[in-house]
């Protein structure tokens, strides 16, 4: 497959590192997911290929009573898991998510002592002091602490014992696609072997959904199919990833290139042309062997604006020739600063197992892509790219060498 550039006339941020033999570079070596699906990798695995929904009218969740209770959302099905009375939800769940990911990595007190931690939210505690969260006797205490979004990171820190550098990034919905790229950017620095990145939002609180629900960027239908012609705004979700990375030089899951840039153009819209996430693109396949089978993830909000610009984008990079596209929100649900991690540790968590996620049957193509609705069996290596964007102009891409 060829690609046109985009030209140079925008510039993108690059940290990189071309995997050598011998050298060692971050892979992924265990992987946490929650989401309306549930919680864990399996749950993920077999909600997708059950073909199941998580969307549901969040009357449902909230009862009646409220103007939103039509709206169609997805939640974490067990509530209890997110109630602690020393952390705040979100904190909570970035703690379950990290156990998940640290047990698969195998990792000990001693691998533990020295990571790395980076979180990923745009929202933080947001839904657990806006609003009471519905079950948790918190302590009165800790009110001030449970309202920082540092506590998403300092919770982990404290019980998993991780004595290394943590941050906490606020980059909108590109927040926990970020927090993969900073922390493979602090292992090639130097400055850290190991490290977990971790990204989540729970934005289903009244306060947060009136503030969407007002922009007019939620789903009034509820078709959760982002380039499709009735598609009218996103399906916003609760959920979250975590990753563990080590350096390593053996066969796996390897993260490539993190690039970055910005819009500069609103606080609210996209612009149309795409430029801005097609430069990133660009940069992300400058140095990749078209002998080498591509997948791109997109962003995929389901906004008119974010389908409008990445289509332009796809266009620009790749002509009429555009690779196999997998679009994770339309299983998911949108689930703001946790949806980039998200939808790449769902990809990565069927890639273990020697096969792409089918794209939902109810999923619209984009300017001829396919969007296959069936799992696609992985033979050799492949490239992964996925992309994200935050409202005000943030953009993501995050490269991935599959090396099986």
């Amino acid at each position: 497959m060829s690609f046109s550039g985009c030209g140079s006339s925008l510039a993108a941020v690059m940290i990189a590192g071309e995997k050598s033999h011998g050298r060692p570079e971050p892979r992924v070596c265990g992987l946490g997911l929650a989401s309306g699906f549930g919680m864990g990798a399996a749950a993920h695995l077999t909600g997708v290929r059950e073909g199941r929904s998580v969307l549901k009218p969040l009357r449902e969740l909230w009862g009646a009573g409220h103007p939103w209770g039509d709206v169609l959302s997805g939640w974490i099905p067990d509530r209890k898991l997110l109630c602690s009375r020393r952390n705040g939800p979100a904190s909570q769940l970035a703690l379950l998510l990290a156990r998940q990911a640290v047990e698969e990595a195998g990792w000990g007190e001693e691998e533990l002592k020295d990571a790395a931690l980076i979180v990923g939210s745009s929202r933080g505690n947001a839904s657990g002091w806006l609003s009471p969260w519905p079950g948790r006797r918190s302590m009165k205490i800790l009110a001030v602490p449970n309202s920082l979004h540092s506590e998403l990171a300092s919770c982990v820190s404290i019980e998993l014992g991780i004595r290394g550098p943590y941050h906490v990034l606020a980059s909108g919905c590109a927040a926990g696609l970020d927090a993969v790229g900073m922390a493979a950017m602090l292992m090639r620095q130097g400055i850290v072997r190991r490290a977990l990145a971790i990204g989540l939002d729970l934005p289903l609180c009244r306060e947060l959904l009136g503030t969407y629900w007002a922009s007019g960027m939620l789903s009034r239908n509820g078709m959760n199919d982002p380039y499709g012609p009735h598609a009218d705004g996103m399906c916003i979700s609760e959920g979250g990833a975590a990753m563990a990375l080590e350096l390593s030089s053996g066969p796996g899951i390897y993260v490539k290139d993190y690039l970055v840039n910005s819009d500069a153009y609103s606080p609210l819209g996209m612009p149309e042309d795409g430029k801005s996430i097609a430069a990133l693109l660009d940069a992300a396949l400058r140095n990749w062997d078209g002998r080498v089978p591509l997948t791109v993830c997109p962003h995929a909000s389901g906004t008119a604006g974010n389908a409008a610009s990445e289509r332009a984008a796809l266009k620009r990079v790749f002509g009429t020739g555009l690779p196999d596209l997998r679009m994770m929100k339309p299983w998911t649900g949108h689930a703001i600063g946790g949806s980039g991690i998200l939808e790449l540790a769902l990809m990565l968590a069927f890639i273990r197992e020697g096969a792409l996620p089918p794209n939902p049957f109810w999923v619209s193509s984009s300017a001829g892509a396919a969007c296959v609705a069936e799992e696609l069996p992985l033979d050799g290596r492949r490239m992964l790219v996925k992309s994200a964007a935050s409202m005000g102009g943030h953009n993501v891409v995050l490269s991935l060498d599959v090396d099986g």
